[in-house]
């Protein structure tokens, strides 16, 4: 009898899963999600709100019928209310469905502040393209925004719309922006560019209400009131395992779902062989900290559903300790980071020492070379952390440093890097190198 796979939630991982199965297995695949649509690009949504993207659906990768012509039965605009472990089924609004493998791929829902007002009229989340596309009918040339979170997608939304001409304000409550994959002096050049851009970015700042009677009028912080039109709140994702939690999957301290190296659930202390979960709703582990994270990249969602599916296929596929990567564009400046922060280092108790350097994209003397900041971070002169801000040439080093940082890459390993170079395109000497120089230098005492 054809086995049938179960997959909750049509984002990256379920969909990539489902497409995997239907290629390589004969399985009957089933996906149930509550969105309106699938296969489409969350992380470009800012970039529609600029309009360099001229609509939301040119987002979708490929549409519902590619996935059904495949024989997979899909079911969107789907709640699954419940799953029934003990007798393998899926209780959904489209019925119950039988299912011999299971995968939870919930992803994340946006955690919003309790602020007074946050639930008025004109305050958005930036989660689905259903959400992009209400963004996009509520504003205007004329509007005035706030923008509450300095992570990533906050920034990457303010600096889309002020590029469009739209007053933008970015509200953080800590000290800095993108605190989680930056330290205090490599955000400072994120900051300063948004500010040049035309941003009030107000750090340090809660927000203390959001004021209107039935649609949003201004909002409250920092002793001021701040005449808005429209909020977006950015404050963070939390994992979406409830109905993994109501079926007694068991759930980690990061709220993700509890996965083991090739994303098997776990049951009550036990891993089962036909539940797997992927995303930004499994918990998985960090390689420099050795503990558990929920990793939010694209790119960690494929790599997961390509172990879950070669699971499923017979494979005996790992998925290891994550270091994500990541490039967050804040107008024409681009921040990268890879590994472990200064404050991480901090709270794990790993001592670090660090390098930092100032070179250029291209020969100092070519038109068009911009100023390339690097930051490197070691611990017992190992490689554990990366930090790169420029207009260009950040994802290139990340991604060599992020494979550096997991071939266990020392600071002598870095100062003999050997590197191309033409002027167009790098310095001669590249300021990878003179960071991990001045890292070297502290290690003897030299500088």
């Amino acid at each position: 009898m054809t086995k049938k796979v179960a997959i909750i939630g049509a984002g990256a991982v379920g969909m990539t899963v489902a497409t995997y199965l239907k290629r390589h297995t004969d399985y009957d695949v089933l996906v149930f999600s509550s969105d309106t649509h699938t296969a489409y690009s969350q992380c470009g949504m800012p970039f529609v709100l600029e309009g360099i993207i001229s609509e939301f659906p040119d987002l979708i990768v490929r549409p519902p019928d590619t996935f059904i012509e495949m024989g997979i039965d899909l079911h969107l605009n789907t709640e699954v209310r419940h799953i029934d472990a003990k007798s393998q089924k899926v209780i959904s609004d489209s019925g119950v469905f039988e299912y011999d493998h299971l995968v939870i791929a919930t992803g994340s829902t946006p955690v919003i502040p309790p602020i007074p007002g946050i639930h008025l009229s004109g305050v958005f989340t930036l989660q689905t393209l259903s959400d992009g596309m209400d963004i996009k009918f509520n504003i205007n040339d004329n509007s005035r925004v706030v923008v509450i979170g300095a992570d990533g997608i906050g920034i990457e939304v303010a600096a889309s719309l002020v590029r469009r001409g739209i007053n933008t304000t970015l509200i953080g409550t800590l000290a800095q922006v993108l605190p989680l994959t930056l330290d205090p002096d490599m955000a400072s050049f994120i900051e300063q560019h948004l500010i040049s851009m035309g941003i009030r970015v107000m750090t340090c700042t809660s927000v203390d209400s959001v004021n209107g009677k039935q649609r949003v009028e201004s909002v409250s912080a920092g002793g001021e009131t701040l005449p808005t039109d429209v909020v977006i709140v950015t404050s963070g994702l939390k994992p979406l395992t409830s109905v993994a939690r109501k079926a007694g999957y068991d759930i980690g301290t990061t709220g993700g779902i509890v996965t083991d190296e090739g994303l098997r659930v776990s049951m009550d202390g036990e891993f089962q062989d036909n539940v797997y979960s992927g995303g930004e709703c499994a918990q998985v582990f960090d390689l420099i900290t050795g503990s558990p994270v929920i990793s939010r990249l694209g790119s960690a969602a494929r790599r997961m559903a390509r172990v879950i599916g070669g699971n499923l296929a017979g494979k005996d596929a790992v998925y290891p300790p994550t270091l994500s990567p990541g490039v967050v564009v804040a107008g024409h400046l681009v921040a990268g980071s890879v590994g472990i922060t200064s404050h991480t280092a901090k709270v794990h108790d790993i001592n670090i020492i660090s390098g930092s350097s100032k070179g250029y994209s291209r020969a100092g003397y070519y038109p068009g070379a911009m100023p390339l900041f690097v930051k490197l971070l070691f611990s017992k002169k190992k490689l554990v952390g990366a930090q790169v801000v420029s207009s260009e040439g950040v994802k290139e080093r990340i991604d060599a440093l992020s494979l550096a940082i997991r071939m266990g890459a020392e600071v002598d390993d870095l100062l003999d890097w050997e590197t191309s170079y033409s002027p167009p395109v790098a310095m001669v000497i590249d300021p990878v190198t003179f960071a991990a120089d001045d890292a070297k230098n502290k290690m003897e005492g030299i500088a």
